[in-house]
């Protein structure tokens, strides 16, 4: 193995994939001991009697049109979390390597580190008095808390949940100095509704920057838990032997396609502007209420907001059936909430409950 999988796990980089058995359209299946009937009320094409394609090569196809990538670039996962899930299984041996996270920030990679038994750095994110300052990368420490066993740094642009987006040089400085050292993870969730740039094209710079995307907020896909992994080609061979196959449902498979083709797409980004509109709108009003003492500027869709009573705004809410997101066991955002921006009559109704439980 040459690259960045030169850091991997040496035990994952020795194991012999699983091979399926062959899945060719058009062939009498009688190789994977699968039910010749289809399913009472089965309405797919493919049929949810037959497996899926071992990996669904045709959402492959599409998403690698989309971010302008080669088709052996990518991974298609059950959400950006499985993502999450799979590298640090292939990088972090247990109780030797470490992932560095700089929260507040996305609580998976902090779980699922957990889960492997990698240790975590943490390097909390700068505090500035200027908001849109605010929550920047701590680079001279992440660089500092970085040793030999440090296997992923994980940075999520736009953060979640401060809502902004670190500054991009800081990003390509971590890489740099990391480079054949950690791969550092840029998890790019929100990236359809910011202005700033995707991290994919500085892969041909940085061959240890990996990208994660998720169709879950651009194209109103939560439910059906599709993301992926954007990296080096070698790399993502490497990843295939974590994953196992079969992983993706034929259903799910069927919604995709039909979301990725380009009317879809142009619809989703249509609403992307709603929602970057509404949220103006939104803050706008928060704002002008005197138990909103902050909201942080937000290339997401959400933003958070520093408030003057929290428990009895989000009780107030919560009595007009309506949920926000406190966070209770973070020290950096105390008396803050994650909003999310909805459509804007449900909007309008949580600046009426603040109204009312004020």
């Amino acid at each position: 193995m040459k690259g960045i999988t030169k850091i991997a796990r040496q035990d994952i980089l020795r194991i012999s994939p699983y091979i399926p058995g062959e899945y060719e359209k058009g062939f009498i299946r009688l190789n994977a001991n699968e039910s010749p009937w289809k399913a009472p009320g089965d309405k797919t094409e493919n049929g949810l009697n037959r497996y899926p394609p071992p990996r669904p090569t045709a959402i492959n196809n599409l998403l690698s049109v989309e971010y302008q990538i080669k088709n052996e670039q990518i991974m298609i996962t059950r959400g950006a979390s499985e993502a999450i899930d799979i590298l640090i299984r292939a990088f972090c041996e247990p109780k030797r390597d470490k992932i560095l996270i700089c929260p507040p920030t996305f609580d998976m990679y902090r779980l699922y580190a957990e889960i492997q038994g990698a240790y975590i750095t943490k390097v909390p994110l700068l505090r500035n008095k200027d908001l849109s300052r605010d929550f920047s990368l701590d680079v001279e420490n992440i660089l500092k808390g970085c040793d030999k066993f440090t296997k992923i740094i994980f940075i999520c642009t736009p953060n979640n949940p401060t809502g902004n987006s670190p500054n991009a040089k800081d990003i390509e400085l971590i890489a740099e100095q990391q480079m054949n050292k950690s791969i550092i993870v840029i998890d790019e969730a929100y990236q359809e509704f910011s202005d700033s740039r995707s991290f994919i094209k500085l892969q041909k710079k940085f061959n240890n920057i990996v990208v994660l995307r998720t169709l879950s907020k651009f194209v109103s896909l939560a439910g059906v838990r599709c993301g992926s992994v954007i990296a080096d080609n070698e790399l993502i061979e490497l990843l295939n032997k974590v994953l196992p196959p079969y992983t993706f449902p034929t259903p799910c498979i069927e919604e995709v396609k039909k979301a990725l083709t380009k009317k879809s797409i142009s619809s989703s980004r249509k609403k992307v502007e709603i929602t970057r509109k509404e949220k103006k709108r939104f803050t706008d009003k928060l704002l002008k209420l005197p138990e909103i003492q902050n909201i942080w500027p937000s290339d997401a869709n959400f933003f958070m907001a520093e408030v003057k009573n929290l428990e009895k705004i989000v009780t107030s809410a919560r009595s007009q059936r309506i949920l926000v997101r406190a966070f209770p066991n973070e020290p950096l955002l105390k008396n803050c909430l994650r909003i999310t921006v909805g459509k804007k009559e449900e909007n309008d109704a949580l600046v009426q409950s603040i109204i009312d439980g004020g």
